[in-house]
């Protein structure tokens, strides 16, 4: 079965560094920002991610795009 597939808005999620906790295991916190257009160039994602992240009072950790992507059959 052949099936279209239409990009939708992607999220922007980085990943902070909140510590340890009493174990001595690492803790995060993460935060998730919508409506990133999907045809968004990575660079230029990431390059936010570093901008809100310097606003941030945690250090970043990582950044992830997720792209949502609508699967309809042909």
């Amino acid at each position: 079965m052949a099936v279209n597939t239409i990009a939708q808005d992607s999220k922007l999620k980085i990943q902070l560094d909140a510590g340890v906790d009493e174990k001595g295991n690492p803790k995060t916190k993460s935060k998730t920002f919508s409506k990133i257009k999907s045809t968004a160039v990575n660079e230029d994602v990431y390059d936010v991610a570093n901008s809100l992240a310097g606003l941030q009072e945690l250090s970043l950790m990582s950044v992830r795009r997720i792209d949502e992507i609508e699967i309809t059959q042909a």
